[in-house]
């Protein structure tokens, strides 16, 4: 039973990875803050390919803080001293035209963690915004 509700694709603008998971990791003591701003000081730091997505005729830009634990990869345990930090998201909502099908997603203007091995694999692997 489990199972089924990670086959629910009803939702969905496409359809499941092919591929399995990669990364495991928990949040947590999170905090989601979120301030709304006009939509064309948002767009204007957006790559061109990303459309920002809006709520109530307005942008939002999102501060996300928590503490991330269990990071590890696929089939591998965590190692404590690596796997576990605080962190602070700083992001908004876009949208991307893929195929014709239209896709929303979170654009993230910087994440930022408190080790430094993990935030260099990150950034190095996933080629994400880590610092």
């Amino acid at each position: 039973m489990s199972g089924a509700i990670l086959q629910e694709v009803a939702h969905r603008p496409w359809s499941l990875p092919q591929a399995p998971w990669v990364m495991a990791q928990r949040w947590q003591d999170l905090l989601f803050a979120h301030w709304p701003l006009p939509p064309a000081a948002l767009a204007a730091l957006l790559p061109p390919a990303l459309e920002l997505d809006t709520f109530d005729g307005q942008g939002w830009l999102g501060v996300v803080p928590f503490r991330m634990s269990g990071v590890r990869p696929r089939l591998l345990p965590a190692v404590p001293w690596l796997s576990a930090f605080p962190e602070l998201n700083v992001r908004t909502y876009v949208r991307l035209r893929d195929r014709g099908v239209e896709k929303r997603g979170v654009y993230f203007f910087s994440l930022d963690a408190a080790n430094p091995v993990a935030v260099a694999i990150a950034r190095r692997t996933f080629w994400l915004p880590y610092f």
